[in-house]
C-alpha cells in the first residue's frame, strides 16, 4: 500500500544521490578512460591523417565528458529585457552588382 499524500519518506537515497550500479558504471568507465589515454592520442593522431575534420568531430564530442557545458544566461536590465541595435553591414563589395 502506498503512502498518503504529504507522508514524509522514509528510508532509500537521499535526493540527488546516484544508485551504487551508476557509481560503479562510471567508475569503471574513468578507470578505462584514464588508462587508455595514450591509446587515444594516438588513435587520434591517425584518424588526423587521413580525415583531420574526423579528428577534430571526435576531439569535440569527447571534451563534453572532461568540460562541462555552460548554462545559458539571460541578460537583463532589472525587469526589462536588455535590448541593444546591431548596426547595419554591408556585405558586398563596391564592384559587386547585386548589392546596393
Amino acid at each position: 500500500m502506498a503512502a498518503q499524500k504529504g507522508h514524509k519518506k522514509l528510508g532509500g537515497r537521499v535526493k540527488g544521490t546516484p544508485n551504487k550500479s551508476t557509481k560503479d558504471i562510471r567508475e569503471a568507465y574513468q578507470m578505462l578512460i584514464e588508462r587508455n589515454i595514450p591509446k587515444l592520442e594516438k588513435w587520434l593522431d591517425a584518424i588526423s591523417k587521413k580525415s583531420p575534420e574526423r579528428a577534430i568531430y571526435i576531439l569535440y564530442n569527447l571534451s563534453e565528458y572532461v568540460i562541462p557545458k555552460l548554462n545559458r544566461t539571460d541578460l537583463t536590465t532589472g525587469d526589462k529585457p536588455l535590448q541593444f541595435k546591431l548596426p547595419d553591414i554591408n556585405i558586398y563589395s563596391k564592384n559587386d552588382t547585386d548589392g546596393k
